[in-house]
């Protein structure tokens, strides 16, 4: 189903600057963004705040095409050294739970029911856990 200017409905996960919202409005798709904070884009009326995962999932949206910018703080291969529970023990623990956390949001991402979806990360653990 296309938005009503012809566009299509498009998610903008994870995005609370809308710099990638506002260029697809530009571009004539109904796009919003969406993150746990406010957004700083002048756009109030784009954005839905909170957690994005209810909002993915909500099929009455009819979302087209999701582009996601997941936080890739525990997923990259830039931390893999502070993941050690050898050297750094109670930290490396916590660190090591955020991850499985991070990996459960990415692959609510991957898994949501939009035909078209695009999940930006850079290279990391989802390159193993995912494909």
């Amino acid at each position: 189903m296309e938005s009503k200017n012809g566009g299509l409905k498009v998610l903008v996960a994870c995005e609370e600057s809308q710099a990638v919202t506002i260029e697809l409005r530009k571009l004539g798709h109904e796009a919003y963004s969406s993150d746990i904070l406010p957004c700083t884009g002048g756009h109030p009326e784009w954005h839905l705040q909170g957690d994005v995962v209810p909002i993915i999932y909500d099929e009455s949206k009819n979302w087209e095409l999701m582009i996601a910018f997941p936080p890739c703080t525990y997923l990259t291969v830039t931390g893999n050294r502070w993941h050690n529970v050898e050297e750094y023990g109670t930290e490396a623990i916590q660190r090591n739970q955020k991850r499985e956390e991070a990996i459960v949001f990415f692959m609510k991402m991957v898994l949501a029911p939009i035909p078209k979806i695009a999940i930006e990360n850079p290279i990391g653990i989802m390159s193993t856990v995912y494909k």
